[in-house]
């Protein structure tokens, strides 16, 4: 899981494992990976150690609430590809 959960911002887009890190598994069947987009600043709860990322899962309708991922939940996050700054024209 990801250890560097301050690195993960809004926009970035996250692999993260469904339910609760606590939740027993049931079955001997391996879980899916989700994959979606974080969608607001990540809330860090001081008592717990752990940082919640509101995230959209792709293919979510834009007026849903986010679903919120525990950081210890993330496989993996990149950052969004920063846009390319305009070339000067030739005079």
């Amino acid at each position: 899981m990801i250890e560097r959960a301050d690195d993960i911002g809004i926009g970035d887009r996250v692999t993260y494992l469904p339910g609760t890190a606590t939740a027993p598994q049931t079955t001997t069947a391996p879980r899916q990976c989700v994959q979606g987009h974080v969608v607001a600043p990540p809330v860090p709860d001081p008592y717990t150690a752990v940082v919640w990322l509101p995230t959209r899962p792709d293919g979510a309708a834009d007026d849903i609430e986010p679903t919120w991922v525990r950081h210890d939940r993330v496989v993996e996050f990149t950052h969004p590809p920063q846009p390319l700054e305009p070339r000067p024209r030739p005079v």
